[in-house]
């Protein structure tokens, strides 16, 4: 199907509301929740208790990381358009950039849908089945969002530093974020390097709004003789 460039450029305001809808979330469900979220590890009843006693700040997250999740995954399309333009349907970096979105809204989302399963029926549920569907949570929210979330801004930025396609600040943001999203999958193993989770996810999100800004703004870079994005 042939999308307009208007509208494949109004699709990049996905950008922004990925950014927003999350730390909107979570700014909702800290001022909700009668105490912080446990971290991975802690004993399985103070997860069940938060679930619990703080549903209402859970549900809120959850349906706010739905929407993020939806957001980011709207973003994807019109960012995959301007690589494949740039970088040309050859290589990795227009699958790389595509996957790696996909991959990260995905992880989002399943994280979300995790948070909002426990939300509804913690308290019901056995404590192994609990532990379990926090560690699922943790992991596909945390280190494989924000690592699959690393592969799609790297690879955009690498494609589009090479053609002066985005801004050279943005292109260097995208392979620093990118840089940290990887090295936060050895939280897996040490969970101190968990901070490069926080780092990465920040740092994304300032990308995500920056390009998205770029996009729907529509502004060109030039790419040999012609604009480097912009449908005709």
């Amino acid at each position: 199907m042939t999308v307009s460039s208007k509208r494949r450029n109004l699709w990049a305001l996905g950008g922004v509301l990925f950014a927003a809808f999350f730390i909107g979330g979570d700014f909702l469900g800290g001022a909700l929740a009668n105490g912080a979220l446990p971290l991975p590890g802690a004993p399985v009843g103070e997860v069940v208790r938060y679930f619990s006693e703080s549903r209402t700040a859970a549900l809120a997250v959850s349906v706010a990381q739905v929407l993020s999740a939806l957001s980011l995954l709207v973003f994807v399309a019109p960012v995959a358009t301007l690589v494949r333009r740039v970088a040309g349907e050859r290589g990795s970096l227009p699958d790389l950039t595509l996957g790696g979105g996909i991959l990260s809204a995905g992880f989002l989302l399943v994280s979300a849908l995790l948070a909002l399963a426990l939300a509804l029926a913690a308290s019901g549920l056995s404590l192994g089945l609990v532990d379990a569907l926090r560690g699922a949570n943790f992991l596909t929210g945390g280190t494989l969002h924000v690592a699959s979330l690393g592969l799609f801004e790297g690879a955009t930025s690498v494609a589009a530093r090479r053609t002066r396609a985005l801004p050279g600040w943005i292109c260097w943001l995208g392979m620093v974020q990118a840089t940290l999203a990887v090295l936060s999958l050895a939280s897996l193993i040490f969970f101190p390097a968990a901070l490069l989770i926080l780092l990465g996810r920040m740092l994304g999100f300032v990308w995500c709004i920056a390009v998205g800004i770029v996009l729907v703004l529509g502004r060109r870079h030039e790419t040999g003789a012609r604009p480097s994005y912009e449908g005709g």
